[in-house]
């Protein structure tokens, strides 16, 4: 850090000391008699046991391996004789040495080292294999270094390279909790994931040359723009602190997994001939990782302050190694997501599984941590990534666990108003009351800015999966986050001359306090968002606190749009009634559309004056999507695209058609958007979400283009697109446009295209060509294991409704 200065406290909390009795305590130490003061001051009292409120898939199996003790999740100590001379195992006493063991020194500082190291330590060993279940071998696997040969599933092709995909991850696909097109496959039959990824974990962690053919231009459109936040190489000492730790988490999680449920009690060995000792990736591929996360995770969850992700920093900083390595394993697996590379996807899923296992150990045998912003920060990073992940069973976990850790995040008091001065002096001749100030208002802003990230994460699984936040608007009191150039300036002074142009100090500082200057809290700005006030008031909103607002406009659409679901469309004996409450729930998501209609207008009053980023980018395109909800029915059309209550004629099709969709244009105008603002968006940092909005832009066109074709075509046989004398494409053409805003006054007067990468135009009277349009637009992205689950079921439902055999004899 600059100045000479220690660097600051991260996320309010220092010094969580491990619990007496903890095989993981470092020795020496002994137990605290009171709670340490960070988070006496930091952190309010617990209510509820949280792991025991919410059971997890798993939890007794772990809790019966946990009681073993951890001496099985170590390394075979009787071969420690045969490593080189000079090899210290004190990078962590508690993880590398064996009861009553000496510590000694560090082997040059990488645990990498030299060839007879390496040759050395072969011997060690890790549970790998259980009695009943087979061993997988290299050509099982798949080699990292051969792509092409001893594929384990599909070998899936795209302009950025060839990618090994596991055969039960695309077969699991079908059960995703979201995103059904086409008929679910139950989850009691879907193959189960967690050893295989686990298995291909080790699998290249103990290969010696797995990453020696990494090709870091794989990952150069992630690095080109990192939003100014650098990444720090790593020191020898954290590498091998992380190494040590991530091996016990692999092996607890591969004893989990291992278990043999007929024969209890036999467990892999840890002396088994097939275990391997696992050796990280080498430095630069772990730096090339956060550097990919940094660009996929920071543009939209903000939580690295000072411009700096510095691993070092973090071990020393947070005061728990154990959560210290979870926090910087989960951003390498974050990163790797979005690597286009066999051995970054297997590292990917290993690591989310074996981090999820060690994060509820972590929380179950210290109930205090699910207070610690560390923990908190840990569980929102996991749930993002395994929501997004494309495994079937990652994405089960998210959304069932995401529960757990908000009512964490709320009984830690996380989303509660906070009253906050901050001491500054009259002048800046005091360095180290700047450094006190500015150290204060870093934890304030990392508590405020972890509490509206799982805000945001959390109305993410909600607007894709169709369900309810789990956060209410009136309980979201906690202050919002401030400007991002308070958060990213680099040192003291950059914060003070920053938080003096954000905030007028013209009239000086009054007993040595800074005023109450945080921002207001999302319940309150929603409140004079309705007042319709904030422009009169000159409230200067960030793209951040665009997002928020987002977030109860979202929830408003979503329940007047299940209200409206329970009204049958037959007419009854009390139509009247009937009509007229139907007609009011009509009435007031209208409401709704107007309100949507303000907020972007704020949106635009802000880009009128700043640089649009990609938060502004993927705010408008969150409107786009809300805005869908509220003039289609998306649960109906996945249900009509996997022809459920649909007999076949054309008058049932008709029916199931127009309950889908309420205002074509509208619907047409705002997927066209959302196309073209994804388009728009540097491919490296697109958020992670981005599939499903296309998955759902792709039903509703498609659906659109079948209600066309049978409402335009079946007398005559001709297209109605073929007399048209205008035409315009919705996916490259901004909203304002005369051609979208004639189109939606005037409707019938033109006709909406769609464009492909070469600029020709594509008609969307055709539903098979516009499905085969989608599919294109996420081959143009960096592949992942989500979107390419995703192109797999739109290609699904395209075959399945390529023989279409509706009924048209009744016509």
């Amino acid at each position: 850090m600059h100045n000479g200065v220690s660097p600051p406290m991260l996320n309010g909390v220092s010094g969580v000391m491990p619990r007496e009795g903890d095989a993981n305590s470092l020795s020496g130490q002994s137990p605290p008699k009171d709670l340490p003061s960070a988070m006496q001051s930091g952190s309010p009292p617990i209510q509820g046991d949280f792991a025991q409120m919410t059971p997890l898939s798993g939890y007794t199996d772990f809790r019966e391996i946990s009681d073993r003790g951890e001496q099985q999740y170590m390394m075979d100590w009787n071969t420690l004789a045969g490593l080189p001379l000079g090899y210290d195992n004190s990078g962590r006493s508690d993880l590398l040495s064996p009861p009553g063991a000496e510590p000694s020194g560090l082997v040059n500082g990488d645990v990498c080292g030299t060839s007879s190291f390496i040759q050395s330590i072969e011997a060690l060993s890790s549970p790998m294999q259980t009695r009943g279940e087979p061993a997988f071998t290299n050509s099982d696997l798949g080699s990292p270094l051969i792509y092409p040969g001893h594929a384990v599933g599909s070998v899936i092709m795209d302009s950025m390279s060839v990618v090994q995909e596991i055969e039960v991850i695309i077969t699991a696909q079908e059960g995703w909790p979201a995103f059904r097109c086409n008929p679910p496959v139950p989850s009691n039959t879907c193959p189960r994931t967690a050893k295989f990824h686990l298995e291909r974990l080790e699998h290249i962690l103990s290969s010696h040359e797995a990453w020696d053919t990494w090709d870091a231009a794989l990952g150069d459109a992630n690095f080109a723009n990192n939003d100014g936040i650098s990444v720090s190489q790593f020191a020898p000492s954290t590498r091998d602190k992380v190494l040590a730790i991530t091996q016990s988490f692999l092996h607890k999680a591969l004893e989990i997994h291992r278990v043999d449920h007929g024969s209890p009690g036999s467990y892999g060995s840890p002396n088994s001939s097939n275990s391997r000792f696992i050796i990280l990736p080498p430095p630069n591929v772990l730096e090339d990782f956060l550097r990919a996360y940094v660009n996929t995770f920071e543009h939209y969850y903000t939580l690295v302050p000072a411009g700096e992700l510095n691993a070092n920093e973090l071990m020393m900083q947070l005061g728990n190694d154990k959560a210290a390595s979870l926090l910087i394993l989960l951003m390498i697996a974050q990163g790797a997501m979005v690597i286009p590379n066999t051995q970054a996807r297997y590292l990917t899923g290993g690591l989310a599984e074996a981090c999820r296992i060690s994060l509820f150990d972590l929380i179950e045998k210290d109930i205090l941590l699910s207070a610690d912003p560390t923990v908190l920060r840990c569980a929102l990073l996991f749930t993002v990534q395994a929501g997004w992940s494309g495994d079937k069973w990652h994405m089960d976990i998210a959304m069932g666990q995401r529960g757990m850790y908000i009512a964490m995040l709320k009984h830690a008091g996380m989303l509660e108003p906070r009253q906050t001065t901050l001491p500054v002096p009259h002048n800046r001749s005091s360095p180290d009351m700047v450094w006190r100030s500015w150290r204060e208002w870093i934890r304030n802003e990392s508590r405020s800015r972890l509490t509206y990230s799982w805000v945001m994460a959390d109305q993410e699984l909600t607007l894709f999966h169709d369900a309810s936040s789990m956060f209410s608007i009136t309980e979201l009191g906690a202050a919002m986050p401030d400007a991002d150039r308070l958060w990213h300036a680099k040192t003291p002074s950059q914060w003070l001359e920053a938080f003096e142009q954000t905030y007028d100090f013209s009239g000086g500082y009054q007993s040595g306090l800074m005023p109450r200057t945080c921002p207001m809290s999302l319940r309150d700005l929603f409140r004079h968002f309705l007042d319709d006030d904030i422009i009169r008031q000159n409230i200067q909103l960030t793209p951040l606190q665009l997002r928020l607002l987002l977030h109860p406009l979202q929830g408003l659409v979503w329940h007047h749009r299940q209200l409206l679901s329970c009204f049958s469309d037959s007419v009854g004996s009390r139509k009247g009634s009937r009509t007229v409450t139907k007609a009011s729930t009509l009435v007031r998501l209208e409401e709704v559309q107007t309100l949507l209609q303000r907020w972007y207008d704020l949106s635009e009053h802000y880009t009128k004056n700043n640089v649009v980023c990609p938060v502004t980018q993927a705010n408008l395109v969150m409107f786009h999507l809300i805005s869908l909800n509220a003039v289609t029915a998306f649960t109906s059309i996945e249900q009509l695209a996997r022809r459920e209550g649909c007999d076949g004629t054309y008058q049932n099709l008709i029916v199931q058609q127009r309950r889908c969709i309420q205002e074509t244009e509208e619907a047409y105008v705002h997927c066209g958007q959302v196309l073209r603002l994804i388009r728009s968006m540097s491919k490296a940092v697109r958020p992670p979400w981005w599939p499903a909005a296309v998955y759902r832009v792709s039903l509703i066109l498609w659906t659109g283009s079948m209600m066309s074709q049978n409402e335009f075509i079946p007398q005559g046989g001709v297209s109605m697109y073929t007399d048209a004398s205008t035409t315009f494409a919705i996916d490259n053409l901004p909203l304002e446009h005369h051609s979208i805003t004639q189109y939606l006054r005037n409707r019938d007067t033109s006709v909406p295209m769609l464009t492909k990468r070469d600029g020709a135009l594509i008609s969307l009277d055709n539903p098979h060509n516009v499905l085969l349009h989608c599919i294109e637009i996420l081959e143009e992205g960096v592949p992942t294991r989500f979107s390419e689950g995703i192109k797999n079921k739109l290609r699904r439902l395209f075959d399945s409704w390529s023989n279409n055999q509706i009924n048209s004899s009744v016509r």
